[in-house]
């Protein structure tokens, strides 16, 4: 067997790699609690996804409200084709929070190569910040400062940014979690990101700031300072 070069093929190997990872974080533990190894392998799924990616990349998206009805669309494709090809032993619903962390872990592995090519960095200037409970509870601690609220952390579960699990974001119970618009804890969750950046003066896309607070080991205060 000849392994020669084909980009067509390494192309897709490649996104298939990073869609594996992200759909690993989008089904991690409680986000998805019941059987995952079938969600991975509905093939179906990828088609809206790499459409979504391939805008950013070639820079389709004009405005925000643009690249948003585009991120609703793709993200209810998703959902509904993994929900309609799942087994009869599967109970969980595919969500919104599920479909959002999916695509926005695609998002910031495939953001990585404005390490080599900076000037594709622009191109996800409309993307959003992934949405998983690290992020909320940094963000709000962040944002509560803004609004002048000192939440003790031992209430932070009772704040409008923690009334449920983010896998169950926009699932309201139905089987097929279509939406028409972002419920609105993500809504207030893209905005508060933005509003801390804009607070610190700073110019950071929002999917930049997944990279510079998630997971950092000093208070999260002092992260974009």
């Amino acid at each position: 067997m000849k392994y020669n070069y084909n980009q067509n093929d390494i192309s897709t190997k490649i996104f298939d790699f990073i869609y594996s990872c992200s759909m690993h974080d989008a089904i991690l533990q409680r986000a998805f609690e019941g059987e995952k190894e079938w969600v991975e392998k509905v093939e179906n799924a990828k088609q809206p996804l790499r459409k979504y990616i391939d805008y950013i990349i070639s820079n389709r998206f004009g405005s925000q409200e643009a690249h948003d009805a585009c991120f609703i669309k793709t993200a209810n494709e998703i959902c509904k084709t993994i929900n309609d090809n799942k087994p009869t032993y599967a109970s969980d619903v595919f969500s919104f929070g599920n479909a959002q962390k999916l695509i926005n872990m695609m998002v910031k592995h495939v953001y990585s190569f404005c390490y080599y090519a900076p000037d594709l960095r622009q191109n996800f200037r409309f993307c959003h910040c992934s949405l998983d409970s690290i992020m909320l509870k940094k963000v709000w601690d962040l944002y509560k400062i803004i609004i002048g609220e000192d939440k003790r952390k031992e209430n932070l579960k009772n704040s409008e940014f923690f009334c449920q699990s983010w896998g169950k974001e926009g699932q309201d119970g139905n089987d097929q979690p279509e939406i028409s618009d972002f419920p609105e804890r993500y809504k207030r969750y893209q905005q508060a990101i933005r509003d801390v950046i804009k607070l610190k003066d700073g110019d950071m896309y929002p999917i930049e700031f997944d990279y510079t607070v998630w997971k950092q080991v000093s208070d999260c205060n002092d992260t974009i300072k």
